[in-house]
């Protein structure tokens, strides 16, 4: 056999060896996605302006404010922001960043007895309207 015919029949044999090697969509490479970057967590960044108690609720994706004690929680006195999903299904959530003059507490985690839902308490100790702000995370 010719050298040229020798060499062509090697590198071929050896491209098709390595693509059958390698498996399907080896070289690309997958856009990255929240659950793969540790720093993107699932949460809820809170704040708000609360005079008395407030329950706020949250499932799947969303938010609600019940009233327990004090005047109503007008939209314009808070704002959220919400990073993913609670998902349909018991977890533990957790709460990081809180700030403000009273209480914030976890009072309900999610499970299936309260159709997952999670429910963080916020009660303000002092005689007038203050600021509060929380990050609730699972």
């Amino acid at each position: 056999m010719n050298p040229l015919a020798r060499l062509v029949s090697s590198a071929l044999l050896c491209i098709c060896s390595v693509a059958f090697a390698l498996p399907a969509g080896a070289g690309e490479t997958a856009a990255p996605t929240a659950a793969a970057d540790p720093r993107q967590g699932n949460n809820i960044v809170w704040r708000g302006d609360v005079d008395g108690t407030i329950d706020i609720s949250l499932r799947h994706r969303s938010v609600r404010v019940n009233v327990v004690s004090g005047r109503s929680l007008r939209r314009q006195h808070q704002n959220y922001r919400v990073q993913g999903f609670l998902p349909a299904r018991p977890l533990t959530v957790h709460l990081e960043n809180v700030e403000g003059p009273g209480t914030v507490e976890v009072t309900q985690q999610p499970d299936e007895a309260n159709n997952f839902t999670a429910i963080v308490r916020v009660t303000n100790k002092e005689p007038s309207r203050a600021e509060f702000r929380f990050t609730l995370a699972w």
